[in-house]
């Protein structure tokens, strides 16, 4: 039994893989106490527990709380992908994740779109290396600085409008928030692809939190993969033992 922890600097994201799937899913606000976090998990016959983190602080809390379990970290030492960036240092666990686990599973080149706080592009190319990519303003993040700025609404309406032209100020944003982050996301696609000058197949992922309410909404052809993240960090855990 792994239990994989995804430490965002939004969310913590928990799953045991019994070795057959996922279960036993738990999702935290980083910014609650830190002992709810660690009160709310179950490490019973748990032998090993994979940390891929972008916030050291929690990273340290946890391996300093968790006692007599095997706790590996992810980081760019131990990833087991080439990473063909000038500081491959300063590429995120959740990325490097992400790409082994895409590497593994589709045939590259690969774009991998992850809605976290950050939207992030991360691109595999033919030879199965990480090549670099961009860095965006998540769509929430963005969306509730909007609002907080302005003082429209207290919170996001994370909502497709049926029309693009708003009548009300909430029609409003759910138009420049929604459409134009999908469209967002459609024109980064089509930049890299165009920078890539790959004339045969790529292949295109979204996962992280707002992907599954993107996916129906983008142009550009893809596949839904909601636990890449998760998968990285166990493939890569694997590979490590082996």
């Amino acid at each position: 039994m792994i239990y994989c922890i995804d430490i965002g600097n939004t969310n913590v994201v928990c799953a045991k893989w019994n070795g057959i799937k996922y279960c036993e899913f738990h999702r935290f606000d980083t910014n609650i106490p830190l002992d709810k976090h660690l009160n709310s998990l179950d490490f019973k016959n748990v032998k090993n527990i994979v940390l891929s983190s972008v916030v050291p602080r929690i990273t340290k809390y946890y391996t300093d709380k968790i006692n007599n379990k095997n706790i590996f970290i992810v980081n760019h030492l131990n990833c087991k992908i080439n990473l063909k960036v000038d500081s491959p240092n300063e590429v995120g666990p959740d990325r490097i994740c992400n790409s082994y686990a895409a590497s593994k599973k589709y045939s590259p080149p690969i774009i991998i779109v992850d809605f976290g706080s950050a939207t992030t592009y991360d691109v595999i190319d033919k030879n199965g290396s990480f090549i670099g990519g961009a860095i965006a303003p998540g769509i929430d993040i963005s969306a509730y600085n909007l609002i907080k700025k302005t003082a429209l609404l207290k919170k996001a309406i994370f909502k497709f409008p049926d029309k693009t032209i708003g009548k009300n100020t909430i029609e409003n944003l759910k138009s420049g928030i929604m459409l134009g982050g999908v469209d967002s996301v459609d024109g980064m696609l089509k930049r890299i692809k165009n920078e890539l000058n790959n004339k045969g197949k790529l292949t295109i992922l979204l996962t992280g939190g707002f992907s599954s309410l993107i996916s129906p909404m983008l142009k550009t052809k893809h596949f839904l993969v909601p636990n890449l993240t998760l998968d990285g960090m166990r493939l890569i855990f694997k590979h490590n033992q082996n």
